[in-house]
């Protein structure tokens, strides 16, 4: 048996990854490969640091020359590896455990795709990124191992995720995604759709890279617009959706459209400051998500 550990990066140096995802290898005693793609990367810096942390036995880099996006250069990745299992791990966490790759050795499993889980830092790194450090740290608690295989496949992510290389080539990452978000969602869809079995571990990796409230609102309202353009095939598959389908459904869709003309501006003003509200932040999100609804519909109908 044979491990793959694939990393995609943007602008990114995950070489204290590769560090220590090489150590663990070693120390499992098993045949192992790990390859990282530079998805076009500008920085010299972090191109720099990538060509060394690959010259290490084991590793290898694939430096692409444009930016393909974040579907293509995980196909990409499941095309070059060798290995007979696929670890995906994002560029920006870090290993927290031990035996993190000693566990997922003891869950492999044929025909089977095993998720991880993701941690957060134990106190908030600065100011600047107390938004979605917030938002995470409340969001852990409620997406245990127990609770996400209550919805295996709505749950999948690809932050942390290993599959059989004929399960990951069988079913690649919707590559008609080019814009931020929900591409894992749309696999774990496609595997609920072929009742490939989806099991979620207490093995989390830790995101190390928090953005700052400003550009993780931005990253936010393009995964809405990402979902709004999937449409009703996310139906199930998405909490946001599902509630704003409900909201609708009891007449209140003006209700939103009014509230977000009235404080959308000033909630995101809120949001991006240093004392952000997670629960105003939801109730933007939710507002957000019916305002791009309402312009594609108009768009549509002319």
């Amino acid at each position: 048996m044979k491990l793959s550990i694939l990393i995609p990066t943007y602008n990114y140096d995950c070489s204290r990854l590769v560090a220590q995802l090489q150590q663990q290898a070693a120390g499992c005693g098993i045949a192992y490969e790990i390859i990282v793609a530079d998805d076009g990367s500008t920085l010299p810096s972090v191109r720099t640091a990538l060509q060394a942390a690959c010259r290490t036995d084991g590793c290898r880099l694939m430096a692409l020359k444009k930016n393909v996006g974040r579907a293509r250069v995980r196909n990409l990745l499941a095309e070059a590896a060798s290995g007979d299992y696929l670890l995906f791990a994002d560029s920006d966490a870090l290993v927290c455990r031990p035996d993190f790759l000693r566990r997922y050795v003891e869950a492999l499993e044929p025909d089977t795709v095993v998720c991880g889980g993701i941690v957060h830092p134990g106190r908030l790194p600065s100011p600047s990124v107390s938004l979605r450090y917030r938002y995470e740290k409340q969001c852990e608690k409620r997406f245990t191992a127990e609770r996400r295989n209550r919805h295996p496949h709505a749950q999948l992510r690809s932050f942390n995720i290993l599959m059989p290389r004929t399960i990951a080539r069988r079913f690649p990452f919707d590559e008609r995604i080019t814009r931020y978000g929900y591409e894992d969602t749309l696999m774990g869809r496609a595997l609920a759709q072929a009742r490939i079995r989806v099991v979620h571990i207490d093995n989390p990796l830790m995101n190390n890279d928090l953005e700052p409230n400003p550009r993780f609102l931005d990253k936010t309202e393009e995964a809405i617009r990402t979902l709004c353009a999937l449409g009703p095939q996310m139906q199930g598959y998405s909490s946001l959706m599902d509630l704003h389908q409900r909201l609708q459904r009891m007449g209140l869709a003006g209700c939103m459209r009014v509230a977000y003309r009235l404080t959308g501006a000033a909630m995101r003003r809120h949001l991006a400051g240093r004392r952000p509200c997670v629960g105003l932040f939801q109730c933007y999100k939710l507002l957000y998500l019916n305002a791009t609804l309402e312009q594609m519909h108009q768009k549509n109908a002319r």
